[in-house]
Order: C-alpha cells, then sequence, then structure tokens
C-alpha cells in the first residue's frame, strides 16, 4: 500500500512539475468580431488603448494627415465621441497607452508622435492628458480636452521611426519600441517625465522577434502593458508577441527571455492592440486599406495553465449549477487565506455585467446564488480573483 501510494504521489509531483514548466503558457481564443467601426473618418487607425475609468470604452486616433483628435469608441465599434487635444499637433501619431501619471489616483492618456518614416525628426513628442470621462451609450459629442502636458525625448543612438507605445503601471516609466530595424530596440523614459527639458531616452533592450526576416515578420507596429504590470503584448503586422513578468520586476530583463506567439489572425494593415482592462483578452483593429474597412476584434483569454496551478495549490472556483439556467445559478468558491475577493460576471465581449463580490474574506467555502433576471438569454463568463488567484469559466443562460 505504501508503494502504491508513493507512485501515485510522485506521479501527481510529475504532473504538477509540468505544469509549473508550461505556467507562463498564455492561451487566447480564436478572434471574435465585435463590428465595424462605425465613425468614417477613423480610416487609419494606428492606436488603440482600453478605458481604466470608463467601462466598456476604447479609444483610438488616425495616423498622420490627421487633426490633433482621438476617437472614444465603445466595445462594439460605435461612435462615441471626437476629442480635440488643445496645443498639440499630428505630426505622425502612432500608438496610445493609458496609465498612471504625475498626479496620484488619476488616469492618463499617452499619445505618441513618434513616428518618422525617412528617420529625419531628431526630436519626438508624447502628450499626456488626464483620461475624459465617456459613458459607452452617450451620444457622440465633439470637444476640446485642454491641459495637455508635451514630452519631448530624442533616442541616444541616432534617429528612429518608432509605432509602439506603452506606460508601465507599476512604475510609470514610458517604452518606446523602435520599427524598421531587423532588431528593433527598446527605449525606456523614466518617471518623473521633464516636460521643460529634452529627455535622452535610454537603451534598455533589443528584441529578435522569433528571428523575423521579413518586414511584416519584424517591424513592430504596437503594443501594451497589461493594467496589472504582468503582462505585455507586442505585434508585428503577422505576430503578436507575449512576455510575462512575473518572475522579473524590472522590464527590460524582461525583454531579454524569448516571447511566446499568441492567437492573431493578420488584418489588411493591422498596427493597435491594447489589453482588456481585467486582462481578459486583447483587442485590434487596423486601418484601412483596398477599401477594406476596418473591424474591432477581440482575443478571449481561455482558462490557462497557471490558473489551473492556482486552483490545485490554492483557490478554487466551481462550475456554476445549474447550467444551463434560467434565471437564477448559484456559483461557489474556496479561498485558503483572507484577503480582497472579488467575483465579477461579463458577457462574451468582455464587458462587465455584475460585480456579486467585493470585500475582504475570510478563508473558508462560499455560495453565492445569482438571479440574471435581467439579462438576455446567451453565454456568460464569471470570474474570480482572490489575490494574485484569477480564474474564469463559462456559464449559459437560456430563457
Amino acid at each position: 500500500m505504501k508503494s502504491i501510494l508513493r507512485i501515485l504521489i510522485l506521479g501527481q509531483l510529475l504532473i504538477l512539475q509540468n505544469l509549473i514548466l508550461y505556467a507562463n503558457d498564455p492561451i487566447f481564443g480564436s478572434r471574435i468580431d465585435l463590428g465595424l467601426i462605425e465613425y468614417d473618418p477613423i480610416d487609419e487607425a494606428s492606436g488603440l488603448a482600453a478605458s481604466r475609468i470608463n467601462p466598456g470604452v476604447l479609444w483610438t486616433h488616425n495616423d498622420s494627415g490627421d487633426l490633433n483628435r482621438i476617437f472614444a469608441l465603445n466595445l462594439r465599434g460605435k461612435h462615441l465621441g471626437i476629442y480635440t487635444i488643445a496645443n498639440a499637433s499630428n505630426l505622425d501619431w502612432e500608438d496610445m497607452a493609458t496609465g498612471p501619471g504625475p498626479l496620484s489616483g488619476q488616469q492618463y492618456l499617452y499619445i505618441g508622435d513618434i513616428g518618422d518614416n525617412l528617420a529625419q525628426r531628431d526630436s519626438k513628442y508624447i502628450y499626456r492628458i488626464p483620461e475624459p470621462v465617456v459613458d459607452s451609450s452617450q451620444a457622440p459629442i465633439d470637444t476640446t480636452v485642454t491641459g495637455a502636458e508635451k514630452i519631448k525625448y530624442r533616442y541616444p543612438d541616432g534617429q528612429r521611426d518608432a509605432e509602439t507605445l506603452m506606460v508601465d503601471p507599476l512604475t510609470n516609466d514610458i517604452y518606446i519600441v523602435s520599427k524598421r530595424e531587423a532588431f528593433v530596440r527598446v527605449y525606456r523614459l523614466p518617471y518623473p517625465q521633464s516636460i521643460v527639458d529634452t529627455i535622452t531616452a535610454d537603451h534598455v533592450a533589443t528584441l529578435d522577434l522569433a528571428g523575423g526576416q521579413t518586414v511584416n515578420e519584424r517591424y513592430t507596429v504596437g503594443g501594451d502593458i497589461s493594467s496589472s504590470g504582468n503582462e505585455i503584448l507586442i505585434k508585428t503586422y503577422i505576430n503578436v508577441f507575449y512576455w510575462n513578468r512575473t518572475t522579473q520586476p524590472n522590464l527590460w530583463d524582461v525583454f531579454q527571455e524569448t516571447p511566446d506567439t499568441v492567437t492573431y489572425t493578420p488584418e489588411p494593415q493591422g498596427e493597435a492592440i491594447c489589453w482588456h482592462p481585467d486582462g481578459l483578452g486583447y483587442y485590434t483593429v487596423s486601418e484601412e486599406r483596398q477599401s477594406i474597412p476596418a473591424h474591432l476584434y477581440f482575443y478571449p483569454r481561455i482558462s490557462s495553465i497557471v490558473n489551473l496551478v492556482a486552483e490545485i495549490l490554492a483557490c478554487q472556483l466551481h462550475q456554476n449549477y445549474p447550467n444551463p439556467f434560467n434565471p437564477s445559478t448559484t456559483i461557489e468558491f474556496n479561498i485558503p487565506k483572507t484577503g480582497e475577493v472579488t467575483l465579477k460576471v461579463f458577457n462574451i465581449l468582455g464587458e462587465e455585467v455584475a460585480t456579486l463580490i467585493s470585500d475582504r474574506l475570510s478563508a473558508g467555502s462560499y455560495s453565492y446564488e445569482w438571479d440574471a433576471s435581467s439579462l438576455v438569454s446567451g453565454v456568460y463568463l464569471y470570474r474570480l480573483q482572490a489575490g494574485d488567484y484569477i480564474e474564469t469559466r463559462k456559464m449559459i443562460l437560456m430563457k
């Protein structure tokens, strides 16, 4: 009996060892078409950012040749408004990001005037503005945003074209990735960034993106850092690369590691990407080419091995019952220690539809009965977060 028990234990340890070995492998599903970009003047969408203060709102902008304006849209591509940035100019806006900044508790939009196809501009600019308040169901507005701060920088090693701008939410540092090089370079503007002097960027890493030989394989055109600060996406025209930060506090050390390639279907000229604000997946949009209209796409996160390991070792989120259900169902979960716990429900587009729990709970088992009478039939996702543990499961409402 002892030998059998020992074999079983060893077998479980080997399984667990393999799970941990691949714990950082992300898994994302095939793209979901959320709809056309409704507003016709958005024809060269070059940057994309998910709001962190306005649920269900995305920001985008056009490439060079447009005015100094950004656009708000909802998660189905519907037009919500034009926001002109006062005292700014669009020489070659190529990417944007959301993140923290000078004022604690305030979220900002960062707009990168960093494009330079012929590498002729000695200085590049990043505009930083407090993120405007937008309702995802509002009628379109046309307004002007004041108070933009202008961050001016140059590269330490020659003039360069770039189309990737990211903000680290853990340090407030700004990262720029060059484009037209066989081995693209990562530059850092450490926080706090001067809005008076020209900053010389730090060259902190060089990337060999899977040995890409063609322009489409190696030219970087967009990127984003997740709101947790632990996941990084950088895309080329045909690939999206992923890094996990959990073992390295410094991003320049993370970039020394070989990235994973995650799910992406090439678009006519896909240059924009951003994380869902809760890390449930990522969005992409393309510039319009050959009269092909731009669509908003979403790649949902699928339960990953890292969550499976966490489930085995600590927390556990159970499948709801009954499932399918109408109109109520029960969700049960276990947590091993006292801490902050959230239990949220999202629709298949990643839009939050309910917050069931947001509280500090003691260790133990919990059961929550949810009444979905106000919602329509369909597939929904429920997501438990307890400390570093995050797990998402699917349920079906059938009326």
